[in-house]
């Protein structure tokens, strides 16, 4: 459980990296980016965040199902 916990973590982490990436920029004091209220700021960081997590989510589903085929596969069998 803790295994999966830290590599949910680490999925979350490398789908945010992306995630920011790609995201437009948005500024308070609207000096570099598009102005943008603190609210609705931090409203848009814990929806990339919850976001993120969505991606680790599915990438650990692929994973175990990825290692279920490979258990069964004769190629990868010992």
């Amino acid at each position: 459980m803790e295994e999966d916990i830290q590599l949910l973590d680490q999925f979350a982490g490398h789908a945010l990296q992306a995630l920011i990436a790609k995201s437009p920029f948005f500024d308070r004091n609207g000096e570099l980016g598009k102005k943008i209220e603190k609210d609705e700021l931090a409203d848009f960081k814990k929806e990339l965040a919850k976001t993120a997590y969505n991606y680790a989510e599915w990438m650990l589903v692929e994973r175990g199902e990825a290692i279920e085929w490979l258990k069964n596969s004769p190629k990868y069998k010992n």
